[in-house]
């Protein structure tokens, strides 16, 4: 749209940056973009400290708070993750557009948003699209499917892709990303390949889990296969001294980590969750420990030039997914389409 004419007004509101600041030039193609973050609120469980319990309240009130004002003089409010602050929009916002994109763990807990008022609702696999629209019915025709974004031009290979024996799971650990079932699995490779190495990569919010998985190493005595790396300053590199990449989660909208991890060499392996066929074919998907076994001990059986082979053939055929055509440039378009649609009503 050209800088002559009065763009939209987007406020996009979010609590977690990481995967929408990508997208935050291509709206500014497009619009009179507000970029507000908003604090992160969960409910309280039983593992919340006290403090956080007593000041929930009033952290949420400033919350509401924020979502009104950040939100006053918008045409458009893009809520990143249908969450608590979707809820707030779609009732005290109803005379503007409203647009939210949805990851994963919502669609098994919906907020009591006001779906009537909700005009667009971006997923970013298909399975997601299908099962929400058999949950709020009412939002049929309103669901579209843009991928996530990887950036290819960061996320590249080394020139000399060397063989580490190093499989990496990476990501904020909490129990359903799998680390317990991970450490399990990979200590049954071991038993049949015993030079291998597993970074664990990542922080944990959950102390209590986390230390609960280092006495898990312990236990089962593969202190010298497994290390805690915590939080990797050089994530790229993390990536291209990686042989495999893995997930093991219970549920994951794409799991990303996976294909930054295969656009800098590495090859993907995943636990069998619901969607995941949309991006891997089967011979990167294992169903139990068994299967997992079988496939991490093939890939090491072959020469290190018929793995880079393999890995270099599923990035041609995968990565195009998140880069071609630019899911940035297709959420900008796509919003401003459905505005200009709006506006008639």
């Amino acid at each position: 749209m050209s800088s002559k004419i009065n763009k939209p007004k987007l406020s996009v509101l979010f609590s977690n940056p990481n995967f929408i600041s990508p997208f935050k030039e291509h709206f500014k193609a497009n619009f009179d973009l507000s970029w507000n973050r908003l604090p992160f609120t969960p409910p309280p469980n039983r593992w919340t400290p006290l403090l956080s319990i007593a000041s929930f309240p009033f952290r949420l009130v400033y919350k509401k708070m924020r979502t009104l004002s950040s939100s006053r003089n918008s045409d458009i409010i893009f809520v990143e993750f249908a969450d608590q602050t979707l809820a707030f929009a779609s009732k005290w916002r109803k005379s503007k557009m409203i647009v939210t994109r949805l990851h994963r763990y919502e669609l098994f807990n919906l907020p009591k948003a006001d779906w009537s008022a909700v005009d667009l609702v971006i997923v970013v696999n298909e399975w997601m699209g299908e099962n929400l629209e058999l949950a709020v019915p009412f939002l049929k025709g309103k669901i579209v499917c843009i991928h996530n974004f990887v950036d290819l031009n960061f996320w590249t290979r080394p020139s000399n892709k060397e063989r580490t024996n190093v499989l990496s799971i990476v990501g904020t650990i909490y129990k359903r990303k799998g680390h317990d079932k991970a450490i399990v699995a990979f200590s049954k490779v071991l038993k049949k390949k015993n030079d291998l190495i597993l970074n664990i990569i990542g922080n944990s919010p959950d102390e209590k889990f986390y230390d609960d998985l280092k006495s898990l190493v312990k236990d089962i005595g593969i202190e010298d296969n497994v290390n805690f790396m915590g939080y990797a300053s050089d994530l790229k590199l993390e990536f291209q001294k990686s042989d495999i990449i893995l997930s093991f989660s219970e549920h994951e909208s794409t799991h990303l980590t996976l294909f930054e991890g295969l656009s800098c060499g590495a090859l993907p392996l995943s636990r069998n969750w619901e969607g995941v066929e949309e991006f891997l074919p089967s011979s990167n998907i294992f169903t139990d420990d068994s299967d997992f076994v079988d496939k991490v001990l093939s890939f090491y059986s072959k020469e290190q030039s018929k793995c880079i082979k393999i890995v270099d053939e599923l990035a041609g055929v995968t990565l195009p997914l998140f880069s071609s055509p630019d899911p940035r440039e297709m959420m900008s378009k796509t919003i401003l389409e459905k505005y200009l649609d709006f506006k008639k009503k």
